[in-house]
């Protein structure tokens, strides 16, 4: 990686100057090539041409001297003589002539060749006896040399284009790599400008070299100002954890000359005004031309707005919104991390379950921004007495879980009290309405046997209710031995086992049926719809083993749901296999009464199953109606409006039983079976029986006696005047006839003589 030249000024790399440059040196190399060849050529052959003439010339004139010694005065005159030597001594070649002149500067004698110009011309002196008496003198034509010069010329000039075309080549290509260089270098430029996360490179020696300007505004430093400084100078990296300060990776990428990070995810950039931003950063080895380090480059982003949301998303998940402690799902995690403790290490905390006794009645007098005022204020109020090392947490609507570390059962007690004592002294104020509060409280110590956090959760559960049921304001605390904890734990068991029952059909339905006392069989049949469950072992359970647990656990409403779907989608075919007219009573309990959308649900059943009017009459109970009178009425009138029909079942148990009966819409009156079971022996239970059913006529209702378990006990309700009676004397319940081939009648008109266990 190469930072670019200048990021401010602009200064780009140029090819003009250079290329120049090299045009001039090529041009001058081919114009030395083009002339040294020849010249050096014409320069060697003159050279070598003029020193054979020389060796010639000295030859010849010592030979010629020798003659002048021996014949001093008459060698002039020896003329063929001389010819001969000058032509023989050493051998005349072509296009070379010598010659002898004399002192005079006369021709003596001249060898017979004759050079052609141009020539080129060499002598030696000769001598008498000491005295110069004349020289030897050798010419020879360059002609040659010439013609040879010419040639190499040729050559060269060859030579000269050729290396002329290559550098102008390797001109075009230098300049083609320059100008690709120069892409490079822009594009990196324009990158590192672009790019959105901040860039420092530095030599080997950690000394900041360049910054993008991404760079310059998270770290506060310009350029100018950085270059040449060291890199923990301008770039100070702390750990936002522990606030200690780190060294910057690039010193560990050049040592070892790989990809470097910092060891840790909590990494954050001190600015030059001394703020903080958290940083994602790595630092990567610049390698040089020969492969070694020659510097380094720190990448690094702004993350601070991720890492904050990061840190709000991770307190969402363990946190309460509402209040700021901790939510359910943290309070879980921390309760199984102190199981393991415990085995680990035995510790022993405890876990306690509390819940606001009058939180509704805020809700439903003031609204949810008065329960939600509540909820923020007794949450701070109960974080300020427990220790640090206590978690209190909102596991949902009004309930609070508190996990008390390594704390016995006993200093458990005294920090719950002290819990109870702060609600119950606690003044809620909301529009001027004043509120007091109190709490249930449930304990439960968590120990080595304990062996999971649902049994953990479900023991504080059942304390907690026991609190609540024992009068509400008070502290229970977990005794396995108890027995009626132990009747709460098995009903909190049912529930997670009718949520499953539910979901694979294991429900069945039953019918007994009523007798009509009056004419038998006058008014059609009437049974009443009845429940079992088939448990995962195939056996049957009767409705009193599970059905506590689903009012318990607010099951009931999708249980009645069940009952109603298929009760409905059945009846043209209950029809078929019993006869008709059949009327079918379904149960509903007080919570399935009070659920939102049952008016809708019923009507929209009726519909898809093409429901005939007045085959179905819906059951109650007098305490469902009564604890909620008003919307009971209601919706007895909106279903009675779709053509169903209303029982009132167990009357007679409320303490303004006849009171509330004129003001609901029933059509049925239904006689507690306390009474009619001992009408037979007992005049005051035969009295209140006879008060209800006579009470029940006047107001056009039709009466029905429960728990009709004898002959005796039907004869008694027949001679009262009571329109149905209904029990084991009449028949035990049986299971729904399933569709299929019509069975054979059961005979219900005359009582069947047995009593009910």
């Amino acid at each position: 990686m190469t930072p670019p030249a200048s990021r401010s000024s602009g200064v780009r790399l140029t090819t003009g100057q250079p290329s120049r440059r090299l045009h001039h040196v090529s041009s001058a190399l081919v114009g030395m090539v083009a002339l040294t060849l020849p010249l050096g050529f014409f320069s060697v052959g003159y050279s070598a041409l003029g020193s054979n003439l020389e060796t010639k010339a000295a030859v010849k004139a010592e030979i010629v001297s020798q003659l002048v010694n021996a014949s001093p005065n008459l060698w002039q005159f020896e003329e063929h003589r001389l010819t001969e030597l000058l032509v023989r001594m050493p051998p005349e070649q072509e296009g070379e002539q010598a010659r002898i002149i004399g002192a005079d500067r006369q021709v003596v004698a001249t060898s017979p060749n004759q050079v052609p110009w141009p020539m080129m011309a060499r002598s030696a002196v000769l001598y008498d006896t000491g005295d110069v008496v004349g020289h030897v003198e050798i010419r020879h034509s360059i002609r040659a040399l010439l013609a040879g010069t010419a040639i190499a010329g040729v050559v060269a000039g060859l030579v000269a284009w050729v290396l002329l075309s290559f550098l102008r080549r390797l001109h075009r290509h230098e300049q083609a790599m320059r100008a690709t260089m120069q892409e490079e270098q822009e594009r990196a430029r324009v990158t590192l400008h672009s790019i959105g996360d901040a860039v420092i490179t530095t030599d080997a020696h950690q000394c900041i070299d360049y910054l993008n300007p991404v760079a310059e505004r998270l770290t506060q430093w310009s350029l100018d100002e950085a270059r040449g400084r060291q890199i923990n100078e301008v770039c100070s990296l702390i750990d936002e954890h522990t606030m200690q300060a780190m060294d910057p990776p690039i010193g560990q990428a050049l040592r070892n000359d790989a990809i470097c990070s910092a060891n840790t995810e909590a990494v954050a950039l001190v600015r030059r005004d001394g703020t903080t931003i958290g940083i994602e950063e790595s630092a990567s080895p610049i390698h040089g031309p020969q492969g070694d380090v020659i510097g380094a480059a720190l990448v690094f982003r702004d993350v601070t707005a991720t890492r904050r949301m990061a840190q709000r998303i991770s307190w969402a998940a363990t946190h309460d919104a509402l209040t700021g402690i901790c939510n359910r799902r943290e309070f879980e995690t921390r309760v199984e991390t102190a199981l393991l403790d415990v085995r680990q290490n035995g510790r022993s905390p405890v876990v306690c379950f509390m819940d606001l006794d009058q939180f509704k009645v805020v809700n439903d007098t003031c609204g949810h921004a008065a329960g939600d005022g509540l909820l923020r204020q007794i949450s701070a109020l109960l974080q300020l007495q427990l220790r640090p090392t206590d978690t209190l947490a909102r596991l949902g609507g009004d309930e609070f879980g508190v996990l008390l570390d390594d704390c016995t059962i006993e200093a458990a007690q005294a920090v719950a009290t002290d819990l109870l004592n702060t609600v119950r002294e606690f003044r809620y104020v909301w529009e001027g309405k004043v509120f007091t509060l109190s709490v249930s409280i449930g304990l439960v110590a968590v120990t080595t046997e304990t062996s999971n956090r649902t049994e953990v959760f479900s023991a504080a559960d059942t304390a907690c209710y026991s609190a609540k049921e024992q009068g509400r304001n008070r502290i229970c605390v977990y005794q396995s031995s108890d027995a009626d904890m132990a009747q709460r734990r098995r009903e909190m068991g049912w529930a997670s086992r009718l949520t499953q029952a539910l979901e694979e059909e294991r429900l069945r339905l039953y019918f007994q049926p009523y007798l009509a006392l009056a004419i038998p069989g006058s008014q059609g049949q009437h049974i009443e719809i009845l429940l079992r469950l088939i448990d995962e072992d195939g056996q049957l359970v009767p409705p009193g083993s599970f059905l506590p647990a689903a009012e318990r656990y607010n099951l009931m409403p999708a249980i009645d749901r069940w009952v109603i779907r298929n009760v409905f989608m059945r009846y043209r075919d209950l029809v078929a296999s019993m006869g008709g007219p059949l009327t079918c009573a379904i149960n509903l309990s007080g919570t399935t009464l009070n659920s939102e959308g049952l008016l809708d649900y019923i009507a929209e059943q009726a519909l898809v199953h093409a429901l005939p009017q007045g085959v179905i009459c819906f059951e109650i109970t007098e305490t469902a109606a009564i604890n909620n009178l008003q919307h009971a009425t209601q919706f007895m009138k909106d279903v009675k409006a779709l053509g169903f029909h209303f029982a009132l079942d167990d009357f007679g148990m409320g303490t303004s039983s006849f009171a509330y009966l004129k003001t609901l819409p029933v059509d049925y009156l239904k006689i507690d079976g306390s009474f009619v079971r001992n009408i037979a022996h007992d005049p005051i239970d035969r009295a209140m029986t006879e008060t209800i059913n006579r009470i029940g006529h006047l107001m056009g209702l039709q009466t029905v006696g429960e728990f009709a378990e004898s002959s005796e006990v039907i004869a008694e309700l027949r001679s009262m005047g009571v329109d149905f009676a209904q029990g084991y004397g009449v028949q035990r319940p049986r299971p729904l006839p399933e569709p299929g081939p019509k069975p054979q009648p059961v005979p219900v008109a005359e009582p069947v003589t047995s009593t009910a266990a």
